[in-house]
């Protein structure tokens, strides 16, 4: 195939124009561009990242634009194939050609998804960016944009915005149920939603769906990410599908667990695979550049503490890890786990585990992105703590915690409990997980 013409711009261009627009679930936060910096919408692929730019379209034009003043491009359109970075000016120049009229002043908004598939694509958006009329959204399933070479290579010109898939208010919105709990009816339509939450995770693209195609839909997403984002994204390594499964599979079975990949070595090796450790470092950053996995640090100042330690290991969505965990999958307590992360890092906060020098283990130590705010959060999670075993075990290093880290607030995050608990002095509320996203 040879490289895209002016017709085939044009014809792209014109396909959005009749999509548009869109059915879409509005999501949280918004997305400004303005003049002289590309914004870019991060996120793992099937996180919503197409719909959320379409929002951002409504709200262009919400603000007094025009469909005209949209130039919206998917780069992995195949009829983009042969496009090299010297031919991407024929794309404003195309949407210039089909609105003689755009140039009256009005800015004109560029939608680029996965650009940077094209390689050398950095100085094309510059060059746009010079133009303060310009406006430049740019979406990609790699944390390279938000890091690395390809943002600095917009030099300095980008801010970055993660995409995580649905908030349980995002979740409540698709589903048209109101947000509250003051009456009974209302209390057991967000619990019942909660219940369906935990179960099948925030992907958008199941929600619609049958419960009886997720683990299909899920294990297909997993697969998909694998050869897109890891294979096809390093084919220097020449990594082999199958034995890069066994690491990653090996790995996300080990959500909210401690993780040591040289163990996890010694693990696979006893199956009878073979890898050299400094393999699975690259892989587990290729896991983490792809969005796919999180790590959590312990909670130290130091960053030789911090090394010595162990990580945890989160999912992108915890049904996803259900999914394609061999044998009986995450269990119920680990899901909420993870599902409680994912809520700290879409509030942005930055996120880290802690063991006190008696060995209580404190599930999450949540700072605040703006250290003004508050001095931060300790959080258990515990599915149910009916059992007063249960109970004490989430409660003993909670003091101990606050007052060597001087924290603010603690929490136990639970299932369905709430009360109020005095622990040694320290006020703990343990609450409910669809009420702490719902008031967070």
């Amino acid at each position: 195939m040879g490289k895209p013409d002016r017709e085939t711009i044009r014809g792209i261009l014109q396909d959005f124009r009749d999509a548009y627009p869109m059915p879409l679930t509005r999501r949280e936060g918004e997305i400004l561009p303005f003049k002289h910096v590309a914004l870019s919408v991060v996120g793992a692929r099937r996180s919503g990242k197409t719909y959320r730019t379409y929002q951002c379209i409504d709200d262009f034009i919400a603000g007094g634009a025009d469909l005209q003043h949209v130039c919206r491009i998917q780069f992995h359109d195949h009829r983009l194939s042969g496009l090299a970075a010297s031919d991407l000016s024929i794309i404003d120049d195309t949407h210039r050609s089909m609105n003689p009229r755009s140039s009256n002043g009005a800015p004109t908004l560029f939608i680029f998804d996965e650009i940077h598939r094209i390689e050398g694509w950095e100085d094309y958006v510059l060059s746009l960016l010079d133009n303060p009329l310009n406006r430049v959204v740019i979406t990609g399933s790699t944390s390279k944009l938000l890091r690395g070479d390809i943002a600095g290579g917009l030099r300095g010109k980008n801010l970055s915005s993660e995409l995580l898939p649905f908030s349980f208010r995002e979740f409540l919105r698709h589903h048209g149920i109101e947000p509250e709990a003051t009456s009974s009816k209302g209390r057991a339509a967000v619990v019942g939603a909660f219940d369906r939450y935990l179960t099948q995770g925030g992907f958008p693209g199941l929600l619609d769906q049958h419960p009886r195609l997720h683990l299909d839909i899920l294990q297909n997403y997993w697969d998909t990410m694998v050869l897109k984002d890891i294979i096809e994204a390093h084919p220097e390594e020449r990594i082999n599908i199958s034995t890069f499964n066994h690491f990653a599979l090996g790995l996300i079975s080990r959500v909210g667990r401690p993780l040591s990949i040289s163990r996890l070595n010694t693990d696979l090796r006893e199956a009878g695979l073979s890898f050299s450790t400094d393999t699975l470092y690259r892989f587990f950053d290729y896991l983490q550049d792809a969005f796919m996995v999180f790590p959590v640090a312990f909670h130290s100042p130091s960053p030789r503490v911090r090394n010595r330690n162990y990580v945890k290991v989160y999912a992108v969505d915890w049904a996803l890890a259900d999914a394609i965990t061999p044998g009986g999958g995450i269990d119920e307590s680990r899901r909420l786990e993870n599902l409680v992360y994912l809520h700290l890092r879409r509030l942005g906060h930055l996120v880290s585990y802690y063991r006190t020098r008696k060995g209580h283990k404190i599930d999450f130590v949540a700072l605040p992105a703006k250290p003004r705010a508050s001095k931060g959060t300790l959080v258990q999670v515990c599915l149910r703590i009916d059992a007063p075993d249960t109970l004490e075990r989430e409660l003993r290093g909670i003091p101990e915690t606050m007052r060597f880290l001087d924290l603010d607030a603690a929490l136990v995050i639970t299932r369905d409990h709430e009360e109020t608990i005095i622990a040694d002095g320290v006020s703990v509320r343990v609450i409910p997980a669809w009420k702490w996203m719902l008031e967070a």
